[in-house]
């Protein structure tokens, strides 16, 4: 699955199992440290997942100090060897479009999850091989049909 070579992009999803235990929590902390390079992340990811982690604090399943600790630990593991966080070019936005109009009359796939994809197309000419983790049935769907590789973690290796 990984060689010296590959990169990763974690979907909001992925790094919330990075953090928190659920299905498949164990295949991506086990992921993380068999890499030898961090995983990419964008601002939308960790917008997304400081954005997951008010909505458990609204509905009181997590506390606001264990919310405060998991926003500080996702701000500094972005800066450091987890995740490499890389910019969202303008370019991303159009592609956005282009993945929406092209298979959102197929998938359930909403404008922060097509953003993802556009963002991985838009890294390749830097990172050449990237693999898209996610668990979401319909992201899956549409990596598969604009020839992004793709990794569940929820499934097994």
């Amino acid at each position: 699955m990984t060689d010296e070579n590959s990169r990763f992009y974690f979907d909001t999803a992925a790094v919330w199992k990075f953090y928190r235990n659920e299905e498949g929590s164990l295949n991506v902390r086990r992921l993380v440290s068999h890499l030898s390079a961090p995983v990419l992340v964008s601002p939308l990811t960790v917008l997304e997942f400081i954005g997951i982690l008010m909505k458990y604090r609204r509905k009181r399943y997590l506390k606001l100090r264990t919310v405060r600790r998991i926003a500080r630990r996702i701000r500094r593991d972005t800066a450091s060897h987890y995740f490499t966080m890389i910019p969202i070019p303008e370019a991303s936005f159009r592609e956005t479009e282009r993945i929406l109009l092209e298979h959102g009359h197929q998938q359930s796939i909403g404008s922060n999850d097509a953003l993802h994809l556009a963002i991985v197309r838009n890294a390749r000419p830097i990172f050449s091989d990237i693999t898209f983790v996610t668990s979401d049935h319909s992201l899956k769907n549409v990596c598969e049909k604009v020839g992004i590789p793709c990794y569940d973690p929820e499934e097994e290796p």
